[in-house]
């Protein structure tokens, strides 16, 4: 008989559940199931994002644990990775179940929040929770049992596609697999050599050496000798500018950091970079006894940048933030960075047969 294992994405804050995590862990172990969650990347961030998602799209099922915390709170959507974990959950149609805290009061105040702001947040997103399956823990070893039977029932009712071991896999099964693997790589192949070409259309774009004007602002802090001579920096006006580039010189920048997959928070960074460095002479001109500081572009700039690489399709962007290169993109930016070999005169003439 063939066994199949089932892999449950466990969410909760970290630090404040532990002991409460600990019991999921052995509940989910004792099912024969396969936990995942925080103990792979006890610090999320913007950067682990995308591997929060493709683990939360590899489980078979999600589960969320709430006490007293909110979570860290992400600055690109406002809200904390545990409710971004959850409601892309949602999304994607995973069969999610909850588990909340019976009694939110007796909860002690080293685990409890704080911040107005962030109880408003957990209060919201509790709300939000149990618009759906939810259950309630009163401690640690009260929520392993409810984790238990919960997860019993859910793969009763809500049978997933499960793991198996390979070697457990019947043979036309598994030959079928190979074959469509093959099918999966010659296709992906075909898309590769077809993408690394310049797609039809872009020659009407404004593209290449063409040049674009980008607006930023920055702050131009003033010098004060402090009584002990040295030079302190003070708040300074707000400076609107524009810096006038090309395509190229943008793409040249950015290009080699979406080699892999980047945020739309880092593009956002590099950009700001590559406009502080093409602008530092007139800038320094401009303003030779101030500090430039907190320079930034503007939305509507970024997003002309945005619009304009993806439709010379040289960036794709996927999940909503994940910038990355094009196979033409790739082609293109080897192109215009690749280092060309230097060939002297005579040798040239001598190829030439001169």
């Amino acid at each position: 008989m063939v066994s199949k294992r089932f892999q449950v994405f466990v969410s909760s804050t970290y630090s404040d559940l532990i002991e409460e995590r600990a019991e999921i862990m052995q509940a989910l172990l004792e099912l024969d199931c396969m936990p995942a969650g925080m103990e792979l990347f006890p610090a999320a961030n913007e950067e682990q994002w995308s591997w929060i998602k493709k683990v939360i799209d590899e489980s078979d099922y999600y589960l969320v644990v709430l006490g007293g915390r909110y979570g860290t709170i992400s600055k690109n959507t406002g809200i904390s990775y545990t409710e971004m974990e959850y409601r892309y959950a949602v999304d994607t149609g995973k069969p999610v179940i909850a588990f909340l805290h019976q009694s939110p009061g007796k909860i002690e105040s080293g685990k409890s929040e704080h911040d107005p702001q962030s109880r408003k947040k957990l209060a919201q997103f509790i709300e939000l929770v149990q618009q759906r399956l939810c259950k309630y823990w009163e401690n640690s070893t009260d929520l392993g049992a409810k984790v238990s039977r919960s997860i019993t029932q859910l793969i009763k009712h809500q049978p997933a596609a499960g793991w198996m071991r390979a070697d457990q896999v019947p043979e036309e099964n598994a030959q079928e697999i190979l074959f469509l693997k093959k099918t999966i790589e010659e296709l992906n192949d075909k898309l590769r050599k077809a993408g690394a070409e310049e797609p039809a259309g872009i020659e009407i774009l404004s593209r290449g050496n063409d040049e674009i004007s980008i607006d930023f602002g920055f702050e131009a802090k003033l010098p004060v000798k402090g009584k002990n001579g040295a030079t302190y920096w003070k708040k300074g006006d707000e400076v609107d500018h524009e810096c006038t580039t090309t395509w190229d010189k943008i793409f040249s920048f950015l290009a080699p950091h979406m080699i892999n997959p980047v945020s739309e928070y880092r593009v956002a960074n590099l950009l700001n970079s590559f406009v502080e460095s093409e602008s530092s002479n007139l800038l320094l001109a401009e303003y030779p006894n101030n500090k430039i500081d907190s320079l930034s572009i503007y939305k509507d700039s970024f997003n002309k940048i945005k619009i304009q690489m993806r439709a010379l399709k040289l960036v794709s962007i996927e999940d909503g933030d994940q910038w990355s290169l094009t196979p033409y993109g790739d082609t293109y930016m080897t192109k215009l960075l690749a280092v060309h070999r230097t060939i002297s005169k005579k040798k040239a003439k001598t190829d030439a047969g001169l």
